[in-house]
């Protein structure tokens, strides 16, 4: 039976595929999200983009639509391979939001109550703003999948296609990481959780083969701990609907990086890596794809003449 073939190459030939993939990414990606920006100068009135969420919707949208159609394009190049191997599959779509949102959710919601039961933060004011509200939300499901699409249908998958799922995991955890060090009140434990976390999104991407789950842990993370629950957002912060008094040291609240900056995350992380650490064992989307092309066809063709 044959093995992938991009497993089959020597280590230094990965590396220069790799690194011409991811080049070729990063160049792409900038190309189109000019090409995007002037065809919004031209198109759009100037009006629809003042503000800060606006234009925090607008370049993320932007981000959003480089890094899929560059992604699509190289992995095609690559291997004609088409959305499903990017992770956009129907298959275990309910399971993989279902998946994400109860453990980014459950996360975040047991972090609130224990802060909050130990009297470490205080709610002051309750302010809904529908017309904010929505904007936000809609900000948080563009924003994370942009970066689920840079770091899990792409770098992951990239990396895990030539070096296996273990790299994979690692690089994408530690590039998601090295992204957010310039953030507002970074700080060591916040370097740290945002690893950790960016490993159990590869996780979850590996564990329900799509990126339904790692979007929708980003997602509900960063809505729920900010606009809904009044914290920062990695150091940034939102309209929120709960107003909070933080009296607790910062390793335990986040301070003003947010709760990515508290201890208490950091341990309800890891203990979610450990439980989903059998899925380190699962091949990436991209993968049955190859193989189906690959381990379901003879070995090489059948010849009246090789009969006996």
């Amino acid at each position: 039976m044959n093995a992938l073939p991009s497993r089959q190459l020597p280590w230094w030939q990965k590396l220069v595929f790799l690194f011409v993939q991811l080049i070729g990414f990063v160049l792409l990606g900038l190309l189109i999200g000019l090409l995007l920006e002037l065809a919004g100068d031209q198109l759009l009135p100037s009006h629809w983009l003042e503000g800060e969420l606006p234009a925090l919707i607008w370049g993320w949208s932007v981000a959003l639509c480089s890094a899929l159609t560059a992604a699509y394009i190289l992995v095609y190049a690559q291997s004609k391979e088409g959305w499903a191997a990017l992770g956009f599959t129907t298959t275990k779509f309910s399971i993989g939001l279902q998946t994400g949102l109860l453990v980014g959710g459950g996360i975040i919601l047991l972090c609130f109550l224990i802060l909050y039961l130990g009297d470490w933060v205080n709610i002051t004011q309750v302010t809904f703003v529908p017309g904010a509200f929505a904007g936000w939300c809609l900000f948080f499901m563009i924003q994370p999948l942009a970066e689920e699409v840079i770091m899990r249908s792409f770098l992951q998958n990239q990396v895990h296609r030539y070096f296996g799922a273990w790299p994979g995991l690692i690089v994408s955890a530690l590039v998601f990481g090295l992204l957010h060090v310039g953030n507002n009140a970074f700080s060591w434990i916040a370097g740290l959780e945002i690893v950790l976390g960016g490993l159990l999104m590869g996780q979850l991407y590996l564990f329900t083969q799509n990126i339904w789950a790692p979007f929708a842990m980003h997602a509900i993370w960063n809505f729920l701990q900010s606009t809904v629950l009044g914290f920062a957002v990695s150091g940034m912060d939102t309209y929120r609907v709960l107003h909070l008094e933080i009296a607790g040291p910062e390793w335990l609240t986040g301070g003003d990086f947010g709760i990515e900056g508290s201890l208490l995350s950091v341990l309800f992380i890891f203990a979610a890596i450990l439980y989903f650490w059998p899925s380190a064992n699962n091949e990436a989307p991209w993968s049955k794809l190859e193989a189906e092309r690959l381990f379901f066809l003879p070995e090489k063709p059948i010849h009246e003449s090789d009969s006996v």
